[in-house]
């Protein structure tokens, strides 16, 4: 190997390491400018914020709008997919709106359980599978509801009407809602001379979940044996599986005998 070329070599190699030596110190002066550059810009605005609020503090608060304008915090930026433009052309910023949401959870469908009282200034008294308009939550939707009163055994029987001054559960299929939401129930929306006070029914949402109610059966007996407030009745039930069913349900016969259904008993007993 010719020495002059190694030379040459070494010489090229000292150069390029000089070069990027003097990028480097180039590199962390433009840092130490860059920082010295952001301190002094965070003093300026943070001098300029407390001359502003000393200015500012003797004045209320509309007059400062009118100054220094809306501060962040006190605004709202809203984006709206597939707005109509009627409302941007008929707006008047002096009418007040109101903005509601709705949750994921909302937009799926299902059975609602709730707990409604009749409106004491309303007329009638409420079926059941009659169309009611509900207003639950942001929502409004017309629905068929299945009024049921709850027993001591937590069964959910079925009724025909509502009762005059007791709350009853209302099953209803919509939009599913967390508990705890206002209820009201329109029957007409249009004022006719007829329709009288037009809110129905008023309650709170309990729970959104498929809900078994049962309803009232006229079955027909024979009883072979009685003892005291005991009445042993036979061809009521098919077998014992099916009075197993029906254990804690509550009996009246047409006289007027109340009751409930105890247990199932064998021929021997």
């Amino acid at each position: 190997m010719d020495p002059k070329e190694s030379l040459d070599e070494i010489d090229e190699l000292t150069e390029v390491d000089s070069k990027i030596k003097q990028s480097k110190i180039r590199f962390h002066q433009q840092i130490k400018q860059d920082e010295k550059y952001l301190e002094q810009l965070k003093e300026h605005v943070k001098s300029k914020a407390e001359t502003m609020k000393s200015e500012f503090s003797q004045i209320s608060e509309e007059e400062r709008v009118v100054f220094q304008g809306y501060r962040p915090g006190m605004y709202l930026r809203i984006e709206i997919d597939e707005f109509p433009c009627e409302f941007s052309k008929n707006l008047d910023p002096s009418y007040p709106l109101v903005i509601g949401g709705i949750l994921a959870m909302e937009k799926d469908l299902g059975f609602i359980k709730l707990r409604v009282k009749k409106h004491r200034f309303h007329k009638k008294i409420l079926k059941t599978r009659d169309p009611l308009i509900i207003s639950l939550g942001w929502r409004r939707f017309q629905t068929v509801p299945l009024y049921a009163i709850e027993d001591h055994n937590k069964r959910l029987r079925a009724i025909k009407y509502t009762p005059k001054f007791l709350h009853c559960i209302a099953i209803c299929f919509g939009p599913c809602i967390d508990p705890g939401f206002g209820v009201i129930g329109i029957q007409k929306i249009c004022a006719d001379k007829d329709t009288g006070f037009r809110i129905s029914l008023t309650g709170v949402s309990l729970k959104c979940d498929n809900v078994e109610i049962v309803k009232k059966l006229k079955l027909v007996g024979y009883p072979y044996k009685i003892h005291k407030n005991t009445a042993f009745i036979e061809k009521m039930f098919t077998s014992a599986l099916e009075v197993a069913k029906f254990e804690g349900a509550m009996v009246r016969t047409v006289s007027g005998i109340r009751g409930h259904v105890k247990k199932a008993v064998s021929g021997e007993e």
